[in-house]
């Protein structure tokens, strides 16, 4: 029993975050979300699940900048659920690729097949005044 537990205790994230999207609050954040889906069938999965997964990276890249990443640790959400996490400083109208990667106190898993997005150069929100109250619609 104790070398199993051992050997889960070295163990890096074995799955891959999947469904990255990226929608947009205002013209310079965005609301990033993502599932980390587990086997249940798998022992190693479900030993993750018992907390050895401490948290994400979210990794947000200009490719056209010189720069560096923005890394974001994330805490939110429940292992089988959708995750989010807010990133801003955001420029409009760049292009924007993002990662997300789980990890462990061992090291980091594979990251997430990259998402691509870009901050529209205007607001995208349409003012509304209905009786005399105003607010913003997305479109």
């Amino acid at each position: 029993m104790w070398s199993l537990l051992i050997l889960l205790s070295i163990l890096v994230p074995l799955v891959q975050p999947i469904n990255v999207s990226a929608q947009m609050i205002n013209q310079t954040a965005a609301n990033i979300s993502w599932i980390y889906s587990l086997d249940s069938n798998n022992r190693d999965d479900i030993a993750l699940l018992s907390g050895m997964i401490k948290g994400f990276y979210v990794i947000v890249i200009s490719p056209d900048s010189i720069q560096p990443p923005l890394v974001h640790h994330n805490y939110h959400g429940t292992i089988g659920t959708q995750y989010w996490d807010v990133v801003g400083n955001l420029k409009p109208g760049t292009t924007y690729h993002i990662q997300v990667k789980a990890f462990t106190k061992k090291g980091d898993g594979k990251p997430s097949e990259a998402y691509i997005f870009t901050v529209p150069k205007e607001d995208s929100r349409k003012l509304i005044n209905k009786d005399k109250i105003l607010f913003y619609v997305y479109k």
